[in-house]
């Protein structure tokens, strides 16, 4: 588990970050409870957040030609647990814990990722044990000695969860804007987040079906210009337009205190992402410089690193944010 936190640490250096190293490393080692192995004890991947089943996946981010000064990585607690209950509880206790680590961290905002837990999930026992249960952090030199942003990720693949959501919380249902027979997109996952100001946001994550050829048009259809845009830059920057469809997508809404934020985020299951990489980042960051850090954090800790996904930010002055995302896999794991 330590080499994710000085993978962090280096990353955080590499950026020129001035993230406090003793508070990267404990926040990581408690988000995700001190467990980092790619297989549970059946065998079977721990984490549904990455291919290599390793519950740890960082990002960079930026936009318009810069970057975000912000370390940014995805967790999971408690992946060795196998019975979904003591996992529930595990992921509770390290929200409650990690909430400690905000600016403006309180029991409110420890109240408010319980009761989304338990809106979407009511009985733990009947959530599937791979459910996406995943923890988001992020670091910003603002603040070197605290965590900017806690976000917790729900799974959606528990029966009538997205009703209580939106019944719980009116903001997600202007976002279920799919008709509930399309078959080709639906609703995956929602988080949400709060920043170091107090701020909430709420985000819903659709997916769209793996290998289809229809995926693409079916994306403009529902979601317009702005998947337009990000299905063109894709192409722009080097995707062959006639195998847009082997891509995963997922489209997302997020939600704070200003207007809605269009996002879609593109992985490939077989390819390599590295050259579309580049040259997105080379567009939107304006350098490859914090891509490239990721594959080197990755090296200098003893890991390779694969590119897994590129996330586009649509507003109405266009494409105003490109994140890329990466998971260090390590030969033990």
């Amino acid at each position: 588990m330590g080499a994710a936190g000085e993978f962090l640490v280096d990353l955080a250096e590499r950026l020129t970050l001035r993230c406090d190293p003793a508070t990267v490393r404990a926040v990581m080692e408690r988000a995700c409870g001190g467990q980092l192995d790619a297989r549970r004890p059946d065998g079977r991947r721990a984490s549904l957040l990455t291919r290599s089943g390793i519950p740890f996946e960082v990002s960079v981010t930026g936009g318009r030609g810069k970057l975000t000064p912000v370390l940014r990585y995805t967790t999971e607690t408690a992946t060795q647990n196998m019975e979904i209950g003591s996992r529930a509880d595990a992921q509770l206790a390290a929200i409650r814990d990690l909430v400690g680590w905000l600016p403006q961290g309180d029991e409110t905002v420890v109240d408010l990722f319980q009761s989304f837990v338990a809106t979407l999930y009511p009985d733990p026992t009947k959530v599937p044990a791979h459910s996406a249960t995943w923890i988001g952090v992020a670091h910003d030199t603002a603040a070197p000695h605290h965590a900017d942003r806690l976000k917790m990720y729900c799974g959606l693949n528990v029966s009538g969860a997205l009703r209580r959501l939106c019944s719980a919380w009116p903001g997600f249902a202007e976002f279920a804007s799919v008709p509930d027979e399309e078959k080709l997109i639906r609703p995956a996952i929602a988080t949400i987040e709060v920043d170091a100001h107090g701020e909430v946001i709420h985000k819903l994550y659709l997916r769209a079906r793996y290998d289809d050829v229809a995926v693409p048009m079916k994306l403009v259809r529902y979601f317009g210009d702005p998947a337009w845009e990000v299905l063109s830059e894709l192409v722009r920057c080097g995707a062959d337009a006639a195998e847009l469809h082997q891509y995963n997508f997922f489209v997302s809404y997020a939600l704070g205190s200003g207007a809605p934020v269009f996002g879609l985020d593109v992985g490939a299951r077989q390819n390599d992402l590295t050259v579309l990489v580049r040259e997105l980042a080379s567009r939107h960051h304006g350098t490859t410089h914090a891509v490239d850090a990721l594959a080197q954090a990755a090296e200098s800790c003893g890991a390779t690193l694969r590119y897994s996904f590129v996330g586009m930010g649509f507003s109405d002055k266009g494409i105003d944010k490109l994140k890329v995302y990466g998971t260090p896999t390590w030969s033990t794991e």
